[in-house]
């Protein structure tokens, strides 16, 4: 009986401290990020589709949630939601590398090759605060990005 009163005890004790080691304070998407004043011309509406901030290796990354319009020729037309799956301002164009990949805004977050996704796929954006360009995944400096080609839906 004793072990497990001091087992329970433990267990209530290392809930509280398990929580502090692992909380990092949820970040605001307009007030606590500096968008850069490339990005924010071509996406004025950043704030209000921004999803999530994250730091990684101590930079801010914005996450974005967008609908695939049309996907051909290594050319990515998108639509960006806000937080409640509308979409906001003109489409963007964005050309990527025949590596680069996307994750998908589903349960499991699959990951795909950017030339896989079909139009009406829902995909995650990352955005680092620091730069313009979009990335599928944050920290991700060193992959591959998508460079915007056009902010309107003029097919390529």
């Amino acid at each position: 009986m004793r072990t497990a009163v001091k087992l329970a005890a433990a267990v209530l004790i290392g809930i509280p401290l398990s929580g502090v080691a692992q909380a990092q304070p949820k970040l605001n998407c307009v007030k606590d990020v500096s968008y850069n004043k490339e990005f924010l011309s071509k996406f004025p509406d950043a704030g209000s589709a921004c999803q999530e901030v994250m730091v990684v290796q101590g930079q801010k990354w914005v996450r974005f949630n967008a609908q695939v319009k049309q996907n051909k020729d290594h050319y990515i037309t998108v639509d960006f939601l806000n937080t409640a799956g509308e979409h906001t301002s003109k489409p963007m164009t964005f050309a990527y590398t025949p590596d680069a990949t996307l994750t998908l805004d589903n349960k499991k977050k699959d990951v795909k090759a950017a030339s896989a996704v079909k139009e009406g796929d829902k995909v995650v954006i990352w955005v680092p605060e620091s730069r313009f360009g979009l990335y599928a995944q944050p920290g991700a400096i060193e992959s591959k990005h998508f460079a915007l080609v056009g902010d309107d839906s003029t097919p390529r």
